[in-house]
């Protein structure tokens, strides 16, 4: 038998990011592989992370792909994201229709881990956001679905960022 019979799945990808910049390029590559969702829920976001214009230009170049594409982010210290996060919010508000950012609702305050899934196909999960040790799976929706569910309903529990979206003249 020869391999032309074998599926053209994408491979699988294990890898364990164990430095900030391992970090950015595990959140990059995912942001990659998404075609209709990400989804990225955290206590705190990390500015050397999500205020880089590398993660705000792979966002953007990943909604303006479809017009079905969406982010969703769901955090806790919604205050700090907005101070820090300035290249994310600044992203979000110019296209709120298709990123979306809430406050982590009350049922799950105090959460330390932080998880991005795209398209429940792909996850990057860090069980504590003080300590750089994560892992990123790419291709792989056995582990990606849980991570999904479990964001829809810290979503359906979240509430609006206040100050996110300001009125200007």
């Amino acid at each position: 038998m020869n391999d032309n019979s074998k599926s053209n799945a994408p491979e699988k990808e294990h890898r364990h990011p164990t430095t900030r910049d391992d970090l950015s390029v595990a959140a990059l590559d995912l942001i990659a592989q998404a075609r209709r969702e990400i989804m990225i829920c955290s206590p705190a976001l990390d500015p050397s992370l999500y205020n880089r214009a590398a993660l705000t230009e792979a966002l953007g170049h990943f909604i303006a792909r479809q017009p079905h594409c969406r982010a969703r982010i769901v955090v806790e210290d919604t205050e700090h994201m907005l101070l820090s996060s300035v290249r994310l919010v600044e992203l979000a508000r110019r296209f709120s229709d298709m990123i979306r950012i809430q406050r982590l609702g009350e049922p799950h305050h105090g959460m330390t881990e932080m998880f991005i899934v795209a398209d429940s196909e792909g996850c990057l999960y860090q069980q504590d956001i003080t300590v750089i040790d994560a892992t990123l799976d790419l291709h792989t929706p056995h582990l990606a679905v849980p991570f999904a569910r479990r964001f829809e309903d810290i979503w359906a529990a979240s509430e609006p960022v206040p100050g996110l979206h300001t009125f200007r003249l």
